[in-house]
């Protein structure tokens, strides 16, 4: 096809197509494509192996649909040149498209990639959209300014506060407010503005400043920061302020509460001193009369127990100087003696019974074997925190509660009296709930420890000093003045022994005080022979040769006579010395056993047993004794068993048979 008129040659027309920026590309006023750039062939549809001048406008430009074309035959028509933004085929980039008339002949026609600055607009469309909702939500006045001061953007709460006179500036935002610096007490001059220290780069926060706004004045805290371009240029001031007045009036009521307070503090601690002394004056003069009161209160019980105990013997003694009387009277026939002897016996266990509930009041006689059951500590201590409860919640308040803390390890168990070791944890949460007047922690633990099974309960109250822990568990001995009774810590001390456990107590004056129970695990409590009835059938008797210790007449000859009338040979001393003599000439004819009363004129009992372990090991040893056990037990001195007095003869015939035997209490 020849070159139209006027219309510059091809290389040349390329030439300054491909300068552009842009797909451009040049049309004859016929519609043919005469020139196209390298940009204009990727955009364009534009076939490389035909002329040029053979292709129409209407298949070049299909990737712009109908645009493109519309676009030129326009310019063809004479009208002004415009610009179309339009998508560029399916690629989804959006283009400038742009025809204007580039000779007479020629059509030019640009297409710029316009989809960088879309973007850029939708999402400054966006942001602007989402600053202005959060504007609307702030519960606070919010001002966007730019660098010379002029109020770009504002939320709805600013647009209330000046109805009548908008402020279009911060100039005018200062004029409107007239603010007051409320920290300096004096008005706040323009350049000291939260806005235009903003403006020179300062961070502003929280200055109390009292404005007019909303037809009244107002106290604000304002909030100013500047905004910076990416080179750290301030363009402009986002200001905040948000209303405190309602909270600096509450601040004062409080402050001034607070003041009242302590007047009212200063008051009641100089009454409280006044009291306090008043009451130390009275204490002075009944500390003598209350002490006589609680002396003449334990003379009182021990009275009373003693009352009922001599009842109970002379009960006891009555039909034994009646039997002996009629012993003596009918001693030819055989029958009355028999029945007298058996009546002398019965009434000889009825004072052996008494003698029992004596040391079950103090609870330190072991339990028989047998009339115990296995226990599990956790959920017996658990039964007695549910019995106790009512108890500490009528004693607890706002002020004083007492919080429960269980440290319950499993299967913790020993066997024993369920109803005596409840009553024993029972004393001990009672106890540790009075010594917690102003409230605390009670913590409770069951743990095992060797071969015990032990139970803790530990107060944080008032402390126990070494005098009163040293005393606490005797019987009748309190602190509660005439609330207590002074059983409760010797009942838990005799219900250890009882369970051949032991009692302990830790206390520090002021921090608490905790007491341990510790009994012997369940596998470690076997039924005892000495627990046998009596009356068993009599064993075989092999005689041997016995040394028998008693300082009272009548006991060491009746002793010497039941041995000797089972065919031992028996010598008996009233003394610890006349003992240790008979041990060291006895080298011809050694001693078998030593039977040894604890109470000598000249000595302990137990010092005789240590001296038999140390000197003559051979020598079996049994205690024989009236007293209750105590702390120190026969075992832990070398005794092989320890029998009570009124001494049963089947029974110290059981042990002589049988070896080491453990000794049964009377019951």
């Amino acid at each position: 096809m020849p070159d139209a008129p006027d219309a510059p040659d091809l290389a040349r027309a390329t030439a300054l197509l491909e300068a552009l920026p842009s797909a451009a590309a040049l049309f004859l006023r016929s519609g043919m494509l005469y020139a196209v750039n390298t940009l204009g062939r990727e955009w364009f549809v534009v076939d490389s192996r035909a002329p040029l001048s053979s292709q129409p406008w209407s298949v070049v430009l299909l990737p712009l649909g109908s645009a493109g074309v519309t676009l030129l035959e326009r310019v063809v028509a004479g009208e002004a040149p415009t610009t179309y933004h339009v998508p560029l085929g399916r690629a989804g980039r959006l283009v400038d498209l742009r025809a204007v008339l580039f000779d007479r002949e020629l059509l030019l026609l640009t297409a710029t990639d316009a989809t960088a600055q879309d973007e850029e607009r939708t999402k400054a469309a966006r942001v602007d959209r989402e600053l202005s909702a959060l504007m609307d939500l702030k519960p606070s006045a919010v001002r966007i300014t730019d660098v010379a001061g002029r109020i770009l953007k504002t939320n709805g709460l600013a647009d209330l506060e000046h109805p009548t006179r908008p402020p279009a500036t911060v100039r005018e935002l200062w004029e409107c407010d007239a603010p007051h610096d409320v920290a300096n007490n004096r008005p706040l001059s323009f350049l000291d503005s939260p806005a235009m220290r903003a403006l020179a780069g300062t961070v502003v926060r929280r200055q109390l400043l009292e404005v007019r706004r909303l037809g009244a004045q107002r106290v604000i805290e304002s909030f100013a920061s500047p905004i910076r371009n990416q080179q750290q240029e301030v363009t402009g001031v986002v200001l905040l302020d948000r209303y405190v007045t309602d909270r600096e009036r509450l601040e004062r009521q409080l402050q001034e509460r607070e003041m009242r307070e302590a007047e009212l503090r200063q008051h009641v601690t100089y009454t409280r001193e006044q009291l306090e002394r008043l009451v130390e004056e009275r204490s002075r003069a009944m500390i003598a009369s209350e002490q006589d009161r609680l002396r003449e209160r334990r003379l009182t019980a021990v009275g009373q127990l003693a009352a009922g105990v001599m009842h109970d013997v002379n009960n006891a003694l009555n039909p034994i100087m009646a039997a002996a009387y009629l012993l003596k009277h009918y001693a030819e026939s055989p029958d009355a003696v028999r029945d007298y002897a058996d009546r002398i016996q019965k009434a000889a266990e009825i004072g052996a019974a008494t003698a029992s509930r004596v040391g079950r009041f103090i609870r330190q006689e072991p339990v028989h074997a047998g009339g115990d059951e296995a226990l599990e500590l956790s959920a017996l201590t658990e039964d007695v925190l549910d019995l106790t409860e009512p108890m500490r919640l009528r004693r607890s308040s706002e002020s004083a509660e007492i919080r429960i803390v269980r440290q319950f390890a499993p299967a913790v168990s020993t066997r024993g009296l369920p109803g005596e070791i409840r009553e024993a944890l029972l004393n001990l949460v009672q106890n540790a709930v009075d010594a917690m007047p102003e409230g605390g922690t009670l913590t409770v633990r069951t743990f095992e420890e060797g071969t015990d099974a032990c139970v803790a309960i530990r107060d944080t109250g008032v402390g126990m000093s070494a005098d009163v822990r040293e005393r606490a568990f005797e019987p009748f001995f309190t602190t509660e003045g005439s609330k207590g009774s002074g059983l409760g810590l010797a009942e838990v001390y005799g219900i250890a022994r009882r369970h051949r456990g032991t009692a302990s107590i830790s206390s520090v004056p002021g921090r608490g005080t905790e007491v341990t129970l510790r009994l012997p695990r369940a596998e470690g409590v076997a039924a005892e022979p000495g627990d046998a009835a009596p009356d068993a059938a009599p064993r075989a008797v092999v005689p041997k040769h016995i040394l028998v210790v008693e300082d009272h007449d009548d006991g060491r000859e009746f002793l010497r006579r039941i041995l000797q009338a089972d065919g031992h040979r028996v010598d008996a001393v009233g003394t610890c010395a006349d003992a240790r003599a008979k041990l060291s000439s006895s080298a011809a004819t050694p001693y078998d056993l030593l039977l040894t009363d604890v109470g000598l004129p000249d000595g302990s009992g137990w010092e005789l047993v240590r001296y038999v372990r140390s000197h003559v090991p051979d020598v079996r040893v049994g205690v024989i004794t009236g007293w209750e056990p105590m702390t120190d037990t026969g075992e832990s001195h070398g005794a092989e068993f320890v029998l009570r007095k009124p001494l049963r003869a089947a029974e110290l015939q059981a042990h002589i048979a049988g070896g080491s035997t453990p000794a049964s209490s009377n019951e």
